[in-house]
C-alpha cells in the first residue's frame, strides 16, 4: 500500500501529534481461547484488512502516506486478568498510549487472559478506522479463532473517503471555510461552567482519562426501541437527549444553558463505491446546538437531536465536513490555527458515538461475545460509546479529569441512565 493520507485522515494525524487520538473497544469473552489461537487469527486479519499493517512517511512534497514497506506484527501483550472491572483500567491507558506512526502498525491488542472469562481489548489510531472497523475486526478475529481453516482474500487497499465522494457533492468554496473558522474561534465549552477550570488546565501536568460504563437489559434495549418510535426519534437522540439533560443539570445555569452534542455520522452507505464492513475511517462529524432550560421535555430534545442531524442528510451537507477539512488544510495551516479549527470542528460539549445494532453473532463455537464496549480519546470532555450487541445495549462514558472533577463525572453519568431509564419505563 501506499497512497497519500485523505483530508480527514490527516486532520487526525496531526492532531494525534499533540495528544493520542485513539479507538478503543474492549470484547469480553467466555470459553477457551489461547495465544496461539489470537497470534494466528491476528496474523490472519492484519494480511486482510491493509490499513492494519501500515505506518506513515513524510515523502518529498512534505506530504503523509500510508506505506506497508518495513510494518511489524500487530503488537500483542499479554496479562493475567484480575477481575470484572480490569479491563477499565486498562482501557484508560490504552487510551493515552501514543502510536509510532514512523514504525507502525497502527493497532495493538491487549489481551486479558483467564481460564473462563477473557477480554480482548483492541485499539488503533483514528486515522486509520472508525468505531464500526473495530466491531467488524473484533468479529473477524473471533471468527478466524472459531474457524481457522476459512478462506478469504485480502482486500483492495482502501480509498480515502474523499476519493468515494459522489462527483454532486464535490466543491466548497474558500469563502465558507474561512467563514467557518471565524465561527470556530468563540466556541466555548458551558462545561467550564461546571468545574470553574480553563479546558486546557493539566492536572499535576498529565492528561487524565477516566471510564464508566453501564448497560441496558435485552427488556430495556426493547422498550427503549419501542418509545423510540413511538415518541418518533431515534435511539441515538434518546441517547443524546440523556446525557445533554444530565450536563445541563449539572451545569445549573440560572436561565438556559446551550450545548454542543458531536455525533460521528456513518458514509458508509453514502459513498459511491460500497464499503460494507471494511476497514477505514468513513465518517463525518456533525454538531447539534442545544438550547436547554428547567423543565425541558426529553422526548423533545431527542427528536430535536433527530432532526438536526436529518436536516444534514436531507440537504446533502452530509460530505461538506469532509470538504471544509480537505480546503482547510490547503492553507497549510500553522499548529495555533489547527488547533483552533479542530476546536471549532469537534470541540463540543459532549460526544455521543452511537454504533447502532451491530451485525455481529454472539457465539463463535465454543466461544460466546458476552460484553463490547467502545470508547474514543478525543478532544471532548465527555464521549460516550454505545454498542447494541444481540439484544443488550452497552455505554461507556469517558470523560477528562482535567475538565470534569469525578464526582461531577460519575453525577452525569448517573443522571444520563436515570433519565433514559425513566423515560422508557
Amino acid at each position: 500500500m501506499n497512497r497519500l493520507l485523505g483530508s480527514s485522515e490527516h486532520l487526525l494525524w496531526l492532531l494525534a501529534q499533540t495528544k493520542p487520538i485513539n479507538v478503543v473497544l474492549c470484547a469480553t469473552i467466555t470459553g477457551p481461547l489461547t495465544i496461539k489461537q489470537l497470534t494466528t487469527a491476528l496474523t490472519w486479519v492484519q494480511h486482510r484488512h491493509p490499513l492494519l499493517a501500515v505506518r506513515i512517511v513524510i515523502d518529498n512534497h512534505d506530504q503523509p502516506r500510508f506505506v506497508s514497506e518495513g510494518v511489524r506484527s500487530i503488537p500483542l501483550r499479554i496479562i493475567a486478568r484480575q477481575g470484572e472491572e480490569h479491563w477499565c483500567q486498562e482501557v484508560e491507558e490504552e487510551l493515552l498510549r501514543p502510536f509510532s506512526w514512523s514504525e507502525g502498525p497502527l493497532i495493538r491488542v491487549v489481551f486479558l487472559q483467564s481460564p473462563d472469562v477473557s477480554e480482548l481489548i483492541v485499539t488503533f489510531d483514528h486515522c486509520i478506522g472508525d468505531g464500526l472497523s473495530g466491531a467488524y475486526l473484533i468479529r473477524d478475529i473471533l471468527r478466524q479463532v472459531s474457524e481457522p481453516g476459512i478462506k478469504q482474500q485480502r482486500l483492495p487497499d482502501p480509498r480515502s473517503c474523499e476519493e468515494l465522494i459522489p462527483l454532486s457533492a464535490r466543491g466548497l468554496s474558500r469563502d465558507s471555510v474561512d467563514e467557518d473558522f471565524e465561527n470556530h474561534k468563540t466556541a466555548k465549552s458551558h462545561l467550564e461552567v461546571v468545574t470553574n477550570r480553563p479546558t486546557n488546565q493539566k492536572i499535576l501536568g498529565k492528561e487524565q482519562i477516566r471510564l464508566l460504563h453501564w448497560c441496558l437489559s435485552p427488556e430495556e434495549t426493547a422498550r427503549l426501541l419501542s418509545c423510540c418510535r413511538e415518541k418518533q426519534t431515534t435511539v441515538h437522540g434518546a441517547l443524546c437527549a440523556s446525557f445533554l439533560l444530565s450536563v445541563a443539570d449539572e451545569v445549573r445555569s440560572a436561565t438556559e444553558t446551550v450545548l454542543k452534542c458531536m455525533s460521528p455520522v456513518s458514509l458508509r452507505n453514502h459513498l459511491v463505491q460500497a464499503i460494507g464492513e471494511d476497514f477505514g475511517a468513513y465518517y463525518t462529524r456533525e454538531l447539534t446546538y442545544h438550547q436547554i432550560k428547567a423543565p425541558t421535555d426529553f422526548w423533545e430534545v431527542a427528536r430535536e437531536v433527530k432532526y438536526q442531524l436529518n436536516q444534514v442528510v436531507a440537504h446533502g451537507k452530509i460530505f461538506a465536513g469532509v470538504q471544509k477539512v480537505k480546503a482547510f488544510l490547503s492553507t497549510k495551516p500553522d499548529p495555533s490555527r489547527l488547533r483552533q479549527y479542530v476546536k471549532g470542528l469537534i470541540g463540543s460539549d459532549l460526544t455521543v458515538t452511537n454504533l447502532g445494532r451491530l451485525n455481529i453473532p454472539e457465539q463463535f463455537s465454543l466461544l460466546h461475545l458476552r460484553e463490547l464496549y467502545i470508547t474514543v480519546a478525543g478532544i471532548a470532555p465527555i464521549i460516550v460509546g454505545v454498542a447494541t450487541l444481540g439484544d443488550k445495549m452497552f455505554v461507556s462514558c469517558r470523560y477528562l479529569n482535567t475538565v470534569i472533577p469525578q464526582a461531577c463525572a460519575e453525577s452525569i453519568n448517573k443522571g444520563a441512565m436515570q433519565r433514559l431509564r425513566e423515560a422508557i419505563s
